[in-house]
């Protein structure tokens, strides 16, 4: 008999969805018990802490963090390393429906738009709009406040756009899925980024290599199933996931999967010329406190499993 180890880790959101579907198909398929760990997946909003604070505080030794936060915890008592990377690409963009003559960025003038309160957000959409030969000037802008407005909001007439999570949000709706248009930042080459990142505390790291090494084979093998076992895979995540509708698991995790692997083949590498154009993109608008040179140790592809 294994002696299991209770391992936990707190994802970036408020509610779990498919992109975090590698790692219910490790825990269900037995592959983290095998490694001898008993893992715990555990989500909240940020009312006591956000993901990093609290696997500093001990609560938590893995935590999904961005790339900002990331680097502004290597000045602290209790400095992170990413070890892998949940998403090849960034999640953000802009969500519309067909009908509301939205087609590319520069569409947006002239249109409502929700964008949340945040200034790093606001400029990728200046940044898309005015690549795309747009005058962002020309869109109006809407502040949504502490909600996160989906499609639901677009059906309703209330925006003709929204700035959200492309894959998810864009699937809430109970129109044709066929009607819904996302537009990717990464499609007008504004700021190309990993999304999330799987980190650990430094000194976790190092005195536990072996549980690292064993959560990343495990879960590297979930994301590997769960791209190529689709329709399993909604089945596992159901059991979570009962409040969201089976087609909109199916199409969320039709859309997430293309961006697990790079282009190695290999789940969650960490790409250091993405790494270092994103800290420097935020570094230069002010959207961080970090510096490229802070980007050195903050992350290793180190303990991912061999292709």
């Amino acid at each position: 008999q294994v002696e299991m180890e209770l391992t936990r880790i707190r994802m970036e959101y408020v509610v779990t969805w498919p992109n975090h579907a590698g790692l219910f198909v490790a825990r269900k398929k037995g592959w983290y018990q095998e490694g001898g760990l008993d893992v715990d997946i555990s989500w909240d909003g940020f009312d006591r802490g956000t993901p990093a604070q609290l696997a500093a505080k001990g609560e938590f030794q893995f935590a999904s963090i961005r790339l900002g936060e990331l680097l502004e915890t290597r000045h602290s008592e209790h400095p992170f390393v990413a070890v892998a990377t949940f998403n090849q690409n960034q999640l953000g963009g802009v969500i519309t429906r067909e009908e509301n003559g939205i087609h590319r960025f520069r569409d947006l003038e002239g249109k409502t738009v929700s964008i949340p309160p945040v200034e790093r957000l606001k400029q990728m959409v200046v940044e898309a709009v005015e690549k795309d030969g747009g005058d962002f000037s020309k869109v109006n802008v809407v502040d949504p406040g502490v909600f996160e407005p989906d499609i639901r909001a677009i059906e309703k007439g209330k925006y003709d756009a929204l700035f959200n999570v492309l894959g998810w949000e864009a699937y809430q709706g109970s129109k044709p899925f066929s009607g819904v248009v996302q537009l990717s930042f990464d499609e007008v080459g504004v700021t190309p980024h990993h999304a999330y990142f799987l980190c650990v505390e430094e000194s976790y790291l190092r005195s536990h290599e072996d549980q690292v090494r064993a959560f990343l084979a495990a879960t590297s093998r979930g994301y590997d199933f769960a791209r190529d076992n689709q329709a399993e895979t909604v089945d596992i995540l159901a059991s979570t996931m009962c409040a969201s509708e089976e087609d909109v698991l199916t199409a969320s995790l039709a859309y997430m999967a293309p961006s697990w692997h790079a282009p190695s083949g290999r789940w969650g590498e960490m790409d250091a010329e993405i790494v270092r154009s994103y800290t420097k993109w935020m570094s230069e608008n002010g959207f961080t406190t970090a510096t490229l040179a802070d980007v050195e140790g903050a992350y290793t592809n180190d303990y991912l499993p061999e292709k």
